[in-house]
């Protein structure tokens, strides 16, 4: 009788228990050590359970045990290990190489094709074509590595075991080789069973035979050409499946809840339910939140990775922040992950932050010892593994966290800060546990010369903290399975969600490792099953196809979005199916009649009484919602009286009305309640503190040459020619202080900012001197003053006066006329509808009160020829938009340079005729009266750059007037 045989197998008798009892009693007749090869970690798992004392395992541990038992001298390592060799081989080979980044991708690009070389069962020499360039990287690898010091990577261990057998036949020492459950093997699996085969072991192979498994014909080919005798047998053609469905959600978090819904609808136990996640990868964090929500237990292991713990983030930080940055921002991250690791939250957190950005100080000195601590430490760019991993562990060791948590153990702590303690205690020991072990593997491996950097080790940081995790709660052995493709035939049940059945996500496509292309595949000598996309296309329609032999009812889902013109579409292995389609959308589960919980409850509540339905007996907590919502939807918002006269006041000034017929929302916030803008980073100096300077240079150098009361035609030309070099001088001082203040401003972009208000401020002269000091028309014209006090006192009733300030920046006065200026870094104009509705007042108010003011001191008519804005930022010689002008100074005529496009042409000027034109003494009563009143969200203009915009109800309509 043949000793290798291949068998056929139903989907649910892998691995069954009488199966994995005849290997267990072959290896204690024979006395030698028997082997059942799995496909999955979950098969394993269970078989381990089932048949206690048999080698239940991979390939991998196979070849393995071949090169141990031979006691071949040679050490193992991981892929991730081998990369570390390529990384050297590429920085001896290009020295002058210097981003590191650069040599780390070459080294991965590199070990992966090397590895999937050694995946098809080939050598170097039989590279492609395209790849020959590799070959000395290739060769240099194995001649160093693999042959000199034998340090064998997955692959070369498995080659090693088959070249093992090759040429010591009888020298296996292995009863029986069982391999269960595999639909296909990879080139080099096939290989190792080819030479198992010639060193005449006996090997049965159990494939699943089923109607429709393509590919374990194709196997079961290769199986024979090696020498095994097939028994298959007639398929199996009994299906299980009875129901089919096909199910369409709006959103992920429908297709979730939706999931969870039926799940508790459901007639059948949780144990006779499964659920299937298509991507496992980011399906099952999802699962895990969404079962918790709904209280549905599981039969596997919560677990969270340490990468998600605080103490992981801040070992992380650490290595990253070698060249940190001295800026304090860029330190805050690490001033947050300190905070987090002794639990600090709430007040104290945010506190302590905003000490440290506006002093740097602490609140503790031991949170504060261990910053200077990490910011005083500095690692090498380049150094050995093992010196690394020393540091590190050296760090750790030095750290306090421990006897912190350890203290804290002991003291009254709640709950769940005492569960997030632990979990950050256990992930410190985890972290530590695995340097030390690493780094001692390293010094067995003769790796402790090997020399790495920085970012390579931080690669590996971040690798272990995805690996080691921190288990969140225990499996519910008669919870509800989970599953992927590769293990479903486990499922026992009777009904089974397949989650995430969208076109693209399955069937998935292949990619191949490293540089190699799948047109390599057509030149290479691979002697069996190369990894194809058709070959992988027939092993996912085989797991496909194995779904209906497990289960009664199929539910399978996807999200098709909320776009009914661009919906996302199923998987395209669905279409021949017949099956009953659903849609789940958030209407539909919230019209249902059956709540599952109290929040569920209030939400489908809270559902109905939007669509207009009547409730008796609202809950406490959704009344509430209900008139809070009512309150935003009216955006009023009214002080209480004793608030009110509190906020009165008599003297107002006119920037005040302004701000609050803008927004009242944002002057409550600025002006009333004093919130100030959130802090952050600072990337360029503030228009505020760019206004202030150049406010005073420009008053300070008008001082500075006494041209402040003189004639414009009375100065000396040669007085003139004096300025620009002198504005440039004064400027250049100011721009220092400017500098001083702005530390986390780079110097490139301060640089930028200097040489654009440079160019500015030349622009604004030449505009100067062209309009007043050359233009003759203004010869006899002076400026009178600057910053001005302007006080306004209007008469609001006949009991009460309201009194208005502020102040002007220039006054301009020639005989009984004269014109204000208000200079503006940034744009500027004015419209006439804006100075009716409150938002531009300035100009005319302070025009009102300069007439009156000089009439009363002079007993003489004064007359206001304009008002004017202007701009530093663009074209400061303009005048037409942005002032107020008397007719007869616009046009071609005007001695003030305004051309006919001004539309603000008014004769009334600075009169009571004017205020009364624009209803402005009822308008600024109005103003005056909200002041102390309300603070409407009724914005009249909305800025893109508001810093309240996060905390603002004002409607997307309202932001767009």
């Amino acid at each position: 009788m043949s000793k290798q045989v291949v068998y056929a197998t139903h989907l649910r008798d892998v691995a069954n228990s009488s199966r994995l009892q005849r290997a267990y009693e072959i290896q204690k007749e024979e006395n030698k050590p028997a082997f059942y090869l799995l496909p999955s970690f979950s098969w394993l798992k269970q078989a381990r359970q089932k048949q206690p004392g048999l080698l239940i395992s991979t390939f991998d541990d196979l070849a393995t045990y071949i090169l141990d038992k031979a006691e071949l001298n040679y050490l193992s390592i991981s892929e991730q290990e081998r990369s570390l060799f390529f990384q050297q081989f590429i920085r001896e080979a290009h020295k002058a190489l210097a981003n590191d980044e650069i040599d780390i991708a070459k080294a991965n690009g590199y070990a992966d094709t090397y590895g999937q070389i050694k995946r098809l069962g080939l050598s170097i020499e039989d590279l492609p074509v395209s790849l020959h360039s590799l070959s000395s990287l290739f060769s240099q690898y194995e001649e160093k590595v693999v042959d000199e010091r034998r340090l064998l990577d997955p692959e070369n261990r498995i080659l090693a075991a088959i070249n093992h057998l090759t040429n010591h036949s009888n020298d296996s020492n292995l009863s029986i080789i069982m391999v269960d459950g595999f639909f296909d093997f990879s080139p080099l699996q096939a290989l190792l069973i080819e030479a198992l085969k010639k060193a005449n072991v006996k090997i049965e192979i159990f494939l699943p035979h089923h109607e429709r498994f393509d590919i374990t014909a194709r196997t079961v080919s290769e199986l024979k050409e090696i020498g095994f005798v097939e028994q298959l047998g007639t398929p199996h053609t009994h299906l299980q499946a009875s129901e089919l469905k096909l199910i369409s959600a709006t959103t992920m978090e429908e297709q979730w809840k939706g999931i969870m819904e039926e799940i508790h609808l459901s007639q059948e136990a949780y144990e006779e339910i499964g659920i299937l996640l298509v991507d496992e990868r980011t399906a099952l964090a999802e699962l895990e939140r969404y079962t918790t929500m709904y209280h549905i237990p599981v039969n596997i292991a919560q677990k969270r990775p340490v990468a998600s713990t605080a103490i992981y983030s801040f070992l992380l930080s650490i290595i990253k922040g070698n060249d940190r940055s001295k800026t304090k921002w860029e330190q805050l991250p690490l001033v947050e992950q300190i905070l987090k690791l002794y639990h600090i939250s709430g007040l104290t957190f945010a506190k302590q932050k905003q000490l440290f950005l506006q002093s740097r100080e602490w609140l503790d000195q031991e949170h504060e010892s261990l910053f200077r601590m990490i910011t005083e430490l500095r690692l090498p760019k380049q150094a050995s593994f093992v010196e690394y991993l020393s540091r590190l562990a050296k760090i750790m060791n030095e750290l306090p966290l421990l006897a912190y948590w350890e203290k804290q153990f002991s003291n009254d702590q709640p709950a769940s800060t005492l569960k997030g303690m632990v979990d950050e205690y256990k992930a410190f020991e985890l972290i530590r546990e695995r340097i030390e072990s690493y780094q001692a593997l390293l010094v067995e491996k003769r790796l402790e010369h090997l020399l790495i950097t920085p970012d390579l080790f931080i690669e590996w940081l971040r690798e272990q903290g995805d690996s080691l995790t921190l288990f969140s709660k225990r499996a519910v052995k008669k919870g509800v399975s989970i599953h992927s493709f590769r293990d479903i035939s486990l499922f026992k049940g009777k009904k089974l969600f397949v989650v995430g059945m969208n076109e693209g996500a399955f069937p998935a496509p292949h990619h191949l490792s490293g540089y190699v292309q799948e047109r390599d595949l057509v030149q290479l000598p691979v002697r069996f099953s190369a990894p194809t996309q058709l070959h992988f296309q027939e092993k996912q329609l085989a797991h496909f196809e194995q779904l209906f032999y497990v289960s009664e009812v199929i539910l399978f889902t996807y999200v098709k979005g909320v776009d009914t013109n661009h919906p996302y579409l199923p998987s395209p292995i669905l279409t021949e199916l017949d099956l009953v389609e659903e849609e789940w959308s958030w209407k539909k589960r919230l019209s249902n009649g059956f709540s599952f919980s109290e929040q569920n409850h209030l939400e489908k509540l809270a559902y109905f009484l939007g669509e207009g339905f009547q409730s008796e007996g609202i809950p406490q907590s959704l009344q509430v919602i209900k008139d809070r919502q009512r309150r935003i939807e009216g955006a009023e918002e009214h002080l209480s009286v004793a608030h009110q006269e509190k906020q009165r006041k008599q003297v107002v000034s006119v920037t005040e009305l302004e701000s609050y017929a803008r927004c009242p929302f944002r002057y409550a916030m600025e002006r009333a309640l004093e919130v100030n803008e959130p802090n952050q980073e600072q990337e360029s100096v503030s228009p505020l503190e760019i206004g202030q300077v150049i406010h005073s240079l420009i008053e300070e150098l008008y001082h500075e040459f006494n041209l402040i009361g003189r004639p414009f035609g009375s100065v000396e030309k040669s007085v003139l020619e004096q300025v620009p070099s002198r504005l440039l001088a004064m400027f250049e001082q100011k721009w220092d202080y400017v500098e001083s203040q702005s530390p986390e401003i780079s110097k490139f972009d301060l640089l930028l900012m200097k040489q654009q208000w440079q160019r500015r401020l030349e622009q604004w002269w030449q505009a100067e001197k062209k309009h007043f000091w050359d233009n003759e028309e203004l010869a006899t014209m002076e400026i009178m003053a600057f910053e001005k006090p302007v006080r306004l006192e209007l008469e609001i009733s006949d009991e009460e006066s309201l009194i208005l300030v502020g102040k002007v920046d220039r006054v301009d006065r020639q005989g009984n006329r004269f014109v204000i200026y208000d200079y503006k870094t940034g744009f500027a104009q004015i419209k006439m509808e804006e100075v009716k509705s409150g938002l531009k007042l300035q100009l005319p108010l302070y025009a009102y009160a300069i007439r009156e003011e000089l009439e009363r001191l002079e007993n003489q008519t004064m007359i206001a020829d304009g008002a004017s804005y202007i701009s530093l930022k663009k074209e400061p010689a303009k005048r037409a938009g942005n002032g107020i002008w008397r007719s007869e100074h616009v046009g071609k005529d005007s001695k003030y340079q305004v051309s006919s496009r001004c539309r603000n042409q008014e004769d009334e000027l600075g009169t009571n005729e004017f205020l009364e034109k624009y209803e402005l003494v009822e308008r600024i009563k109005e103003l005056w009266q909200g002041l102390q009143s309300a603070y409407h969200v009724a914005p009249e203009e909305c800025s893109n750059f508001c810093q309240y915009h996060s905390i603002c109800r004002a409607t997307a309509e309202q932001r767009n007037l």
